[in-house]
């Protein structure tokens, strides 16, 4: 009897691990806007993949540079070149966490 309750106590164990649920993406977008005196500056970027860990809350977003596309070429060079140096740095990446992980309903849109 005590072995079986062991295993049955290891079998819902396994079940709730089994249950933690990771939502993945890799079609994230991320987008900026600066005004500037001479022109304003404005880029997309469509190949952002992020990971939540509806479990522990854990967020983590990875963003490849190059991947930025701006209004004019020039913009986009200088970005790539001299602000972000990105053939040095590839990718950023955000590593963060849910606070308020109880009120979150992952199931439906909404902000938190």
């Amino acid at each position: 009897m005590k072995k079986l309750i062991i295993a049955m106590l290891m079998m819902c164990g396994m079940t709730m691990t089994a249950t933690a649920q990771k939502y993945i993406t890799r079609t994230g977008k991320v987008t900026f806007y600066s005004t500037t005196p001479v022109e304003n500056i404005e880029a997309f970027n469509n190949d952002v993949s992020s990971v939540v860990d509806a479990r522990t809350g854990d967020i983590l977003f990875i963003v490849p540079i190059k991947s930025f596309k701006f209004e004019k070429a020039l913009m986009q060079e200088h970005f790539n070149e001299n602000y972000m140096e990105s053939d040095k740095f590839p990718k950023a990446d955000f590593k963060g966490r849910i606070m308020n992980l109880k009120d979150v309903n992952f199931t439906k849109d909404g902000v938190y």
